[in-house]
């Protein structure tokens, strides 16, 4: 079994962790700060957040009122499914919702592109994908190397939505969740060369 295999089988119980809160809310797209620390404890790494609740919590409204456009435009809408007016219109709203992040009202210290796209894909679950560098690998959108960080992932959003989408028509047995493992658990450049 790969590391990166044993990896994402570890963060998927974070991830079922975090959907059994979301589905115990009795408000599903209000953010708060626990809300953020679900994503932190599932995406790992060394990420903190560095600032007072109160003001992260300030910030949050902004990032709520775009997930509740996004659910008065797609509900419970399938990636797989939308038009192509609708794939462009989820683009723009995904790169608004991960644009916050780098706004001065809205960053939050702490909080990436890559932490507010797992905001995303869980209040949107079969809609939006995750934003990880081991994913923009596996897909070919972006090789990495170990160890290795994307500068300006963001901008890689809208082609790995493209590719999610297209993958989705053309496999209707598999879930976004599915491939979102199949990319994850493919190995980077260095343990490519270590498994030769």
């Amino acid at each position: 079994m790969s590391k990166a295999f044993t990896q994402w089988q570890k963060a998927n119980l974070s991830y079922q962790n975090y959907i059994d809160y979301i589905r115990a809310k009795s408000e599903k797209y209000e953010l708060t700060f626990i809300d953020l620390l679900y994503i932190s404890n599932f995406k790992g790494g060394n990420a903190s957040i560095h600032e007072k609740e109160i003001s992260v919590n300030a910030k949050l409204k902004k990032y709520t009122e775009c997930l509740k456009t996004i659910h008065n435009e797609f509900d419970d809408k399938q990636l797989r499914d939308l038009s192509n007016e609708e794939l462009e219109s989820l683009k723009c709203k995904t790169s608004e919702f991960v644009n916050l992040t780098s706004r001065n009202s809205t960053a939050i210290d702490g909080v990436k592109s890559s932490y507010v796209s797992a905001l995303l894909h869980f209040h949107f679950p079969n809609l939006i994908p995750i934003l990880d560098r081991r994913v923009l690998n596996g897909t070919g959108i972006k090789r990495v190397k170990k160890g290795e960080q994307v500068k300006d992932i963001e901008k890689y959003y809208p082609k790995l939505i493209d590719n999610f989408y297209r993958y989705l028509q053309q496999n209707r047995n598999k879930s976004l969740r599915d491939y979102d493992r199949e990319n994850f658990i493919k190995p980077v450049q260095d343990e490519e060369a270590a498994s030769a």
